[in-house]
């Protein structure tokens, strides 16, 4: 039996969200398809892709493997087939957008790229500040919108904000790490293992709200403003996170595997959003950039 690219698809999904039920509402498609088209895969690869859990789907090391060629197939068909546009937009303009590290390096870059060849008028004059900075910036004049990390912060009364994706947190362990193979953890199993805590965009404050609201005490081993930094402390199991499947990956840099499992008392969120100034006027620029964004992060995680 040949591979699919609707098989692939399928199986990126779930090895992306962990979860078959996950998979399936990012596909728009029913449990029994996922379920067999990874069987599918499975019988024609002939070893096994995932470990199943009753809580998730786990990769094996193979399914590891797999999913980076997965991956590089995907991005050769998008390049492929993705159209040059049939009459470029009159729209013309600027927008200065000011965007966080993790929305420049986790969101941003591939709805720039398509925002460009789409709408080549509209110039996007992107600055990577901190949420303090964001803030005095749109309130100044320096920055018309700006795109953060809304489930991180407090909202301000002076901006209008508009959600564009969720995406479900979970906690990251090392795969040898026995936690990697408990069917349920619960934050008191977190209680004598050492933490590693990111402080950038404003992950800190949000997790420590989370922690006291279960009464959580961790034992914070070390601190980081780089999410590589704690990928690598994770895979060689120095200690844990909880962060959010946006910015997961599986391998750390050195080739060490990291595992994502569900927590009984459920992580908030993380909310990628979009604000601007209440009292803001939209451009013809900006409202078509506002709808463009919208429409390539509705089906996002």
């Amino acid at each position: 039996m040949e591979l699919t690219l609707r098989q692939i698809r399928y199986f990126v999904a779930t090895a992306e969200s962990g979860q078959v039920s996950r998979a399936a509402e990012l596909c728009n498609i029913t449990q029994s398809s996922i379920t067999l088209a990874i069987t599918a895969l499975e019988n024609t690869l002939g070893y096994k892709l995932f470990v199943r859990q009753s809580r998730g789907m786990q990769l094996t090391a193979q399914g590891e493997k797999f999913l980076r060629h997965c991956h590089a197939i995907l991005r050769t068909v998008e390049d492929a087939v993705e159209p040059d546009p049939a009459q470029p937009s009159d729209v013309s303009g600027s927008i200065r957008l000011a965007v966080t590290g993790t929305i420049a390096a986790y969101v941003f870059p591939p709805v720039w790229r398509k925002m460009n060849r789409e709408f080549p008028g509209i110039t996007l004059e992107v600055t990577e500040v901190e949420y303090a900075d964001m803030e005095t910036g749109l309130k100044d004049g320096t920055f018309d919108m700006a795109m953060m990390l809304t489930s991180n912060i407090q909202q301000s009364d002076s901006f209008h904000y508009e959600e564009l994706i969720r995406s479900p947190r979970r906690l990251w362990v090392s795969s040898r790490n026995p936690l990697a193979n408990r069917e349920e953890i619960s934050l008191k199993d977190l209680q004598e293992l050492d933490y590693i805590v990111p402080t950038m965009d404003d992950h800190e404050p949000m997790i420590r709200r989370y922690w006291d609201k279960y009464n959580f005490k961790p034992r914070i081993l070390f601190k980081t403003h780089y999410l590589e930094a704690l990928r690598s402390m994770i895979a060689n199991d120095l200690g844990i996170a909880i962060l959010s499947d946006m910015v997961y990956r599986s391998l750390s840099l050195e080739g060490r595997r990291i595992v994502k499992r569900d927590i009984v008392e459920q992580p908030p969120s993380s909310d990628v959003g979009i604000a601007w100034l209440k009292t803001a006027d939209h451009t013809p620029p900006q409202e078509t950039f506002l709808s463009f964004l919208k429409s390539e992060t509705s089906d996002a995680w």
